[in-house]
């Protein structure tokens, strides 16, 4: 199946673009993305455990089963005052 990756300040930074598709297996999770990405992007390994992933406009847990072509948002924390 193929996943739709928006990247977002410094997770498109270190993933080098703000979109990308990734092919994964069916039934595959959250996480097995995530790891997926780390291997292919060393740069974007150190900023995953800081992110917020987001799966079709809503939060998402590692363990979240993603479905052909969803939108998977890759969320750095925000700081504001």
């Amino acid at each position: 199946m193929r996943v739709h990756v928006l990247a977002f300040a410094t997770a498109a930074q270190a993933l080098g673009s703000a979109s990308r598709s990734e092919e994964l297996a069916e039934g595959a999770t959250v996480s097995d993305l995530t790891r997926a990405l780390a291997a292919a992007t060393p740069a974007l390994a150190a900023l995953l455990p800081r992110l917020a992933v987001a799966v079709d406009g809503n939060l998402a847990r590692p363990d979240r089963v993603l479905a052909d072509g969803c939108e998977v948002a890759l969320l750095p924390p925000v700081s504001g005052g």
